[in-house]
């Protein structure tokens, strides 16, 4: 994981490989519906690795009725379900200083959960709890592996290991 030694805490690995996109949106159902409130998932990996795919999938573990479509051109979006959802993408970001235009407070303590992919430029700034999740393509599915980093993760760690 290349952000999660930079969040203190204690953490936990897990890894799985999904081998199409329905897993992966199965096992963002699970961290949407298992996650603990307030909880950060940053998600890492290419373009094309899967990252807003897990994030439907959280967003559905949520509650969230409707479609839920990448903030890439609105950087976040708020969605209402059974939990809030906080969906970030910071993509389009180039640098520190266009980080000044967010409210970073709203993505880092949300009243339910905070989904961030492309993380990199504020990955410092999350707390526990929190999850890095690093999607990456391989052998024509993903590889979707990462840490639960800080206490309240023991009801996502069961699903996973439940399997489907």
């Amino acid at each position: 994981m290349s952000r999660g030694g930079r969040v203190p805490g204690e953490a936990v690995t897990f890894d799985h490989l999904a081998p199409g996109p329905a897993d992966t949106a199965r096992l963002g159902r699970l961290f949407g519906r298992w996650s603990p409130d307030g909880a950060v998932i940053l998600l890492e990996g290419g373009l094309g690795a899967g990252k807003t795919t897990f994030a439907q999938g959280v967003a559905e573990g949520c509650g969230v009725p409707g479609p839920v479509s990448s903030p890439t051109y609105n950087l976040v979006l708020h969605h209402v379900g059974e939990r809030p959802l906080v969906h970030a993408d910071l993509y389009r970001l180039a640098g520190l200083q266009e980080l000044e235009t967010l409210d970073l407070d709203e993505i880092f303590s949300p009243p339910g959960l905070a989904v961030v992919e492309w993380p990199e430029l504020v990955a410092d700034r999350a707390t526990p709890p929190c999850a890095v999740v690093d999607l990456v393509r391989e052998d024509g599915g993903r590889r979707i592996a990462g840490q639960l980093i800080g206490a309240g993760w023991s009801a996502v760690l069961e699903a996973l290991e439940a399997g489907p």
